[in-house]
């Protein structure tokens, strides 16, 4: 079983007219949102052991990640924490997708040394899925660089992107 997660509609939109019959999760923005909404799934059983849940959406970029570009988060930083305590998740690579590090905010610049991107829900998947036992995937299209005025941000590229790319996915299992 694989289920997909987005943090809005909007992102989850493209992939939904492309992939129609895919299971398809809105979980709300942040960590806090994605945490609550992937507990209910476990508790319905929707979700479980072995499954594998992609958690998909738009990032920012510290710069050394072009924009349009989607790519595989293989490690989550919770960046906002004091340093001592601060703490990595990781997951094994699941795609041929260029692999970054990514730190998860609640929407202030925040950059940890060695992150390439931020968004805000991916280390609350991370750590769930360590705890839980099911299996995470994290893919995000890169839509802007972390600072920029949301009126520049490229989302229809970047969504666009992202619906391709987990199509692919999707059908390569």
């Amino acid at each position: 079983m694989c289920l997909y997660l987005f943090p809005t509609e909007l992102e989850a939109k493209p992939f939904r007219t492309l992939c129609p019959d895919a299971e398809v999760v809105i979980s709300g923005v942040g960590m806090v949102a994605t945490a609550a909404t992937l507990l209910r799934l476990m508790g319905e059983g929707v979700i479980r052991r072995n499954n594998r849940v992609i958690l998909a959406g738009i990032a920012g970029t510290y710069g050394d990640v072009e924009v349009g570009r989607v790519v595989e988060v293989v490690e989550e930083r919770c960046s906002e924490l004091p340093e001592r305590f601060q703490q990595s998740y990781r997951v094994a690579p699941s795609t041929s997708l260029r692999r970054v590090v990514s730190n998860t905010v609640h929407g202030k610049y925040s950059p940890i040394l060695g992150a390439s991107i931020e968004n805000m829900e991916g280390a609350a998947l991370f750590a769930l899925a360590e705890v839980m036992g099911f299996r995470a995937v994290e893919i995000r299209a890169i839509s802007n660089r972390v600072g920029e005025s949301f009126d520049v941000w490229r989302l229809d590229e970047a969504l666009e992107a992202l619906a391709n790319e987990l199509k692919k996915i999707e059908y390569a299992e």
